[in-house]
């Protein structure tokens, strides 16, 4: 029985990793909402951000000040011991490839 639970676990857990966003946050800025929210995350470099500009122009790519990391939640760069880490999330639109 325990065999068995943990084998649950083990699986419920990898179920959850692979469904995990794995992109560098990107968006596409492809609507309103991005061009009104305007930062977004770089999922892969923490003193890293995106910016969108124009509607429909995938967002640029902005660093943080040194010695600085960007919050998604603040969407704003902080000192490193005010950074915490956050779930990645995918963009509300996506870059075309």
């Amino acid at each position: 029985m325990k065999l068995q639970l943990t084998i649950g676990l083990v699986l419920l857990a990898a179920c959850c990793l692979t469904n995990a966003y794995q992109g560098d946050g990107q968006p596409g800025c492809k609507t309103q909402q991005e061009i009104d929210i305007g930062v977004f995350r770089d999922n892969w470099d923490p003193t890293s951000y995106w910016k969108c500009e124009t509607l429909n122009e995938p967002a640029a790519k902005v660093r943080c000040p040194d010695e600085m990391g960007f919050m998604d939640s603040l969407k704003d760069c902080v000192i490193w011991d005010d950074w915490k880490w956050e779930n990645p999330s995918p963009p509300l639109s996506e870059v075309d490839q």
